[in-house]
């Protein structure tokens, strides 16, 4: 006996908030654990084509773990490192790839 995989039986577009840049999707239902798999992987597709510029890493001299105090900063290399993260960056160049 073969167990195969359903997907799901209806997939709908909202038409009233469809744009250039948007668009709602409904698409049920799902076999239990397959839609935060199917979630996971469209939200990793839709990250990945994004263009933009981020920080990919800190380097700060004298510590050796995120955990490490720093020496004369009131906030740990954690709080350094999460405050990086939310840096608006802009990127000037084109065609970096």
């Amino acid at each position: 006996m073969t167990n195969k995989l359903r997907g799901p039986e209806q997939v709908v577009c909202d038409e009233t908030t469809l744009t250039e840049r948007y668009g709602k999707f409904t698409a049920e239902p799902f076999e239990k654990g397959f839609a935060t798999v199917v979630g996971n992987s469209l939200r990793r597709s839709l990250l990945s084509s994004i263009e933009g510029a981020a920080i990919t890493a800190v380097r700060i001299d004298g510590i050796m773990h995120e955990f490490s105090p720093v020496s004369g900063v009131v906030e740990d290399a954690t709080d350094i490192i999460l405050n990086l993260k939310r840096v608006p960056l802009k990127c000037m160049m084109v065609n970096l790839l």
